[in-house]
């Protein structure tokens, strides 16, 4: 049995268990977006690649604006939870999002761990670059003083 075959003229295409599946976003252009995604019935269903064209003709600044917030809201949660419990709890921490700088952005990581995480820090807190270096640095020394010294065994 051929599982990633259409069997029917109609029939959305079957995607295999082994076969890795990449959603696709497109902007056509005249309002309208092209998404390929994948639907499934249940956690236990196969799933099926579906192709539809979004037509936004007629849609009001405030209905996008609404209708974005969804995917906003989970990219913001996915965001919060890569961060430290005690950074994530804080009702600063990101408390008012840039949506272009936030969200939309896709920055190059940086090669450099020290240069990302100051990055990161920023992003999270808000902080200036100095402040969140300091706060790096802090808690460097933090971890070496928290760090157990090794003791050589008796030969």
């Amino acid at each position: 049995m051929v599982i990633n075959k259409v069997t029917q003229p109609n029939q959305l295409r079957a995607i295999g268990n082994s076969e890795t599946f990449s959603s696709t976003t497109r902007y056509t252009g005249s309002k309208r977006v092209e998404a390929v995604f994948s639907i499934r019935r249940g956690a236990k269903s196969p799933r099926y690649e579906k192709k539809t064209l979004f037509d936004f003709t007629g849609v009001s600044e405030e209905q996008l604006h609404i209708l974005a917030m969804y995917g906003a809201k989970v990219k913001l949660q996915d965001l919060l939870r890569a961060l430290s419990p005690d950074v994530m709890l804080n009702a600063q921490t990101m408390a008012v999002v840039d949506v272009q700088k936030d969200l939309l952005d896709i920055e190059k990581p940086s090669a450099d761990p020290t240069t990302a995480a100051i990055r990161s820090i920023q992003k999270a807190t808000g902080l200036d670059e100095n402040a969140a270096r300091a706060m790096l640095e802090q808690a460097k020394a933090k971890g070496a003083a928290n760090k157990p010294t090794k003791t050589k065994a008796a030969a």
